[in-house]
């Protein structure tokens, strides 16, 4: 009788996820998840599933400056040699630089507790990744890249339209009501509903009916900074 144990193959997926690790130096499904910004369910039906995670690929190829070759298909090539323990990395490059020449544009997605406060809003140390669009998806919504930043939803709030921890792509270049605005009252960042009402007053709404309406009268209007229009956004099946 046979007694050695046969060790199944990893899959294309897992392999593409160790080589992940490697490139950021983290060691384990769950900080892998923390970096994508997923749940750690959501990275184990990639391996489970043979899911490949293209985006997310494309998303460390820009930062890091490697192959896509190697890190989809584990392909060593010239111009970029595969990491390994004595590797060296320089910094990140800048994404929207390396997405110039393809047909992917990176937007930046923002740590918005982190941008919650006093000082600028989108500061360069507030960006945690960047995510990828189509360029001429981008053009057929009437959009442009230098308007575009990326937030993910905090809180129920806007429950029935927006869930907590779904990513939104705002418009800055949109900032007059009606519709469903990122702003800023006072120090907190907040996404409602908005409505210019007929006095000059506006009306913040949440999409969740435990949330009562919220009127901002003329006079308090300078406390309040409309940053952009929420104009696309996506989220885990529940």
């Amino acid at each position: 009788m046979n007694t050695h144990q046969q060790i199944a193959p990893m899959t294309i997926s897992a392999l593409i996820m160790e080589r992940m690790k490697t490139l950021t130096g983290l060691t384990s499904d769950y900080a892998l998840a923390k970096r994508f910004g997923k749940s750690t369910s959501a990275i184990h039906n990639w391996r489970k599933r043979g899911t490949i995670p293209i985006d997310e690929c494309i998303q460390l190829s820009v930062q890091y400056n490697v192959s896509l070759d190697w890190l989809v298909l584990g392909r060593e090539t010239t111009a970029d040699s595969p990491p390994n323990e004595s590797s060296t990395y320089s910094e990140p490059v800048d994404a929207e630089v390396r997405y110039q020449q393809q047909d992917y544009a990176g937007v930046p997605l923002y740590d918005i507790e982190a941008a919650a406060g006093s000082g600028r809003l989108f500061d360069d140390e507030h960006v945690i990744s960047h995510l990828s669009f189509r360029r001429d998806w981008i053009t057929q919504e009437g959009l442009h890249l230098k308007d575009l930043v990326v937030i993910r939803v905090r809180g129920d709030s806007m429950e029935g339209t927006l869930k907590n921890g779904d990513t939104v792509l705002v418009n800055k270049a949109l900032t007059r009501p009606d519709g469903v605005f990122l702003i800023r009252v006072g120090d907190e960042l907040r996404i409602k509903r908005l409505q210019r009402l007929s006095d000059g007053s506006l009306r913040l709404s949440s999409d969740n009916t435990h949330y009562a309406p919220e009127i901002i009268h003329p006079d308090a209007l300078g406390n309040v900074h409309i940053i952009g229009h929420c104009h696309w956004h996506s989220g885990r099946v529940a």
